[in-house]
This record gives structure tokens, sequence and C-alpha cells, in this order.
């Protein structure tokens, strides 16, 4: 009977797994995005190039992170509102990339700034969640969770429900 317990929780672990994932790599290439347009007003004009084609390998990953915040949703049961935060960050990133495309750099650098530390919140949010078997009854109230509460109990009301 373990072992199907253990199959069950596995096939529950992947699609977080995979958010983890998609969610670092684009949180790696934001940071590298703050180093290329650092070289580049610091006179490496080749880096423009990069900034640009690196701005383009980060919104493909952001939008595998949407997917992989769906499949964590559906198949994982993690929060519901990963989802819209992965969403947003692709719409905030559209907003980036037109101030980009404008030159308007006084617009371009905060949002840059900000979007690194979205993703980074985000990034670190992912790394902390650990799925619990209280949380199917707790997710789509609360819809956020940190770390496990092992030992922690929950009021009765919340168990009811």
């Amino acid at each position: 009977m373990s072992s199907l317990n253990d199959t069950a929780r596995e096939s529950r672990r992947w699609p977080v797994r995979f958010l983890r994932i998609s969610l670092t790599v684009t949180a790696l290439l934001m940071f590298g995005q703050a180093v290329l347009a650092g070289l580049f007003m610091g006179g490496l004009t080749s880096a423009f190039a990069l900034h640009r084609e690196m701005a383009t390998a980060s919104g493909i990953v952001l939008m595998i992170s949407i997917v992989a915040a769906i499949l964590a949703r559906r198949l994982g049961q993690a929060p519901r509102w990963p989802i819209w935060a992965t969403v947003g960050l692709l719409a905030f990133m559209s907003l980036l990339a037109f101030a980009g495309f404008r030159s308007l750099v006084a617009l371009h650098v905060p949002l840059g700034v900000i979007m690194i530390l979205l993703t980074a919140v985000l990034t670190m949010w992912v790394w902390r969640y650990v799925p619990t078997s209280a949380e199917s009854a707790v997710s789509e109230r609360d819809g956020v969770t940190f770390g496990s509460d092992e030992g922690a109990e929950l009021p009765t009301s919340t168990l009811a429900r």
C-alpha cells in the first residue's frame, strides 16, 4: 500500500519540479539581462545584440513557466496564484520590451529592475513551496503555502470545508 502512495506522491511532484526549473532558468536569464545591459551602458556595444537575444530567450522560458504553473496546479495541486503571477510577468515583460525597443532607457532600466525582483521572489517561493497532505483543503481558500507546517494543527473549521 505504501508503494501506491509513494507513486501517487511522486506523480504530483514532477510538475512542481518542472516549475522550479523553468522559473530558475527565467531568473538566471533575467540576471544575465542586467549584466548585459550594464556592459552595453558601459560602452561594450556588442552586448546590445546579446541583450536583445537573451530577452527573447527569457520570454520563451517564461511562457514555458506559465505551462509549468498550470501543470503544477492541475497535476500537483499547487496554488492557483502562480499561474496568474507568471502571466503577469509575461505582460510586464511586454511593457519592458516596448520601452526597450523605443529606447526609453529611463523607463526600461527601472522596469528591468522590478522584473528581476518579481522573478526572484517568485523563484524563491517555488523553491520554498512544499505540498502537504492537508494542502488540498487549505489551498483553495488561502492560495499560498510557504514551506511545510509539520506538527502544526489545522483548525477544525478548515478541515470541515
